[in-house]
């Protein structure tokens, strides 16, 4: 069944579920929303900081959207609106200030409700037939490669029980893809965020695997540039490695390509907000 949603509107049930005293904030304190002069800069950025409190953003509109709704964050999940949306020289410059305190979860819906009150976002969404990548064992005998190995059982302890963690329960990650306590989830979504700058397809994890692992991943990440610049202290490969073959050959996973049902984010109207 097709369920009109208004941005809005989804926004709100936000609202709804904490409907509590010390409820989090449900927009941002104030943002400025500027248009940003074509330049040959083309990559997008989101990010808190590096002043605190603020959440500093720069690229097309469909990107924005895809912060404000992480399950679609890949462009062809997101569909429909004006050609202006994707356009790489239509980009928005936002600055946006919250609490300093504010988690990074709840960031999303309060870029929710920026793009419905200064975008007049309104969506649906619906399943429909997309690309996709599915990560999966690349041995029969589903055996890990050597830089994926299951977390030692005293940090995944602690790492649940919000106890401090030790320093081989923190490091060091000296990779391009790389975390330490991660369960299987947080590894593909890990992918899905390299995949979906390089390669734009969502990531479907059909490991099978259950628990949490240590992962350290090197590869080539010229293709992800200038994204991968922003992230510090993790090397890119140098012998020109694809993720493809890191994943494989290091991590015992592999990403098949495919078609797939799943949820799609359908633009029915937006607007150029007005100039601050």
């Amino acid at each position: 069944m097709r369920h009109l949603v208004a941005a809005f509107i989804a926004f709100s049930s936000v609202g709804v579920v904490y409907g509590q005293q010390n409820a989090p904030p449900t927009e941002f304190e104030v943002a400025t929303v500027k248009p940003q002069n074509p330049n040959p800069q083309r990559f997008s950025l989101a990010s808190i900081g590096p002043k605190p409190g603020h959440w500093l953003f720069l690229g097309p509109l469909v990107k924005l959207i895809e912060q404000a709704y992480p399950a679609y964050g890949s462009d062809n999940l997101v569909t429909g609106g004006p050609p202006w949306i994707r356009d790489p020289d239509t980009k928005w410059d936002i600055d946006a200030l919250m609490d300093p305190k504010t988690p990074r979860d709840q960031v999303p819906p309060m870029v929710a409700h920026l793009l419905a009150d200064r975008f007049g976002l309104r969506f649906h969404t619906e399943q429909r037939m997309v690309p996709v990548y599915v990560l999966k064992m690349a041995r029969a005998d589903g055996q890990l490669g050597p830089k994926l190995k299951r977390s030692a059982e005293a940090c995944v302890a602690a790492k649940r029980a919000r106890q401090p963690l030790t320093a081989e329960c923190r490091g060091p990650l000296a990779a391009a893809i790389a975390g330490l306590n991660l369960p299987v989830q947080q590894i593909s979504e890990l992918v899905q965020y390299w995949s979906a700058r390089g390669l734009d397809r969502p990531v479907i994890d059909r490991t099978g695997l259950q628990g949490y692992f240590d992962l350290q991943l090197a590869f080539d990440c010229a293709p992800f540039a200038p994204i991968s610049s922003l992230i510090p202290n993790r090397p890119c490969s140098p012998d020109g490695v694809s993720l493809f073959t890191a994943l494989q050959e290091q991590a015992g996973l592999k990403l098949e390509p495919s078609r797939e049902m799943a949820d799609v984010l359908v633009v029915d109207s937006v607007r150029m907000p007005d100039r601050d």
